[in-house]
């Protein structure tokens, strides 16, 4: 992730963005928060789902939490 993936990153709190990790993962994100700090910088988020009315809707489960270092991109949703 760049540095101005980062920033975008910390602008989403409660807003809906893609997420691509080194590991392959894909997810469309609901960013709680981004804890940039000490040893393990990460990011919490809820994983949503585009629901028919264009609305995003929470899928079931508890949130993740991912290290900053495992972000490939940061990416607005496609309209």
């Amino acid at each position: 992730m760049t540095e101005a993936e980062l920033v975008f990153l910390k602008s989403q709190i409660d807003k809906v963005v893609v997420l691509e990790t080194v590991q392959g993962d894909r997810f469309l994100a609901q960013v709680l928060f981004v804890f940039d700090e000490e040893d393990t910088p990460d990011v919490f988020f809820n994983e949503v789902e585009l629901g028919r009315d264009g609305t995003y809707i929470e899928m079931r489960g508890n949130g993740y939490s991912v290290l900053l270092s495992d972000i490939l991109t940061v990416q607005p949703p496609s309209p």
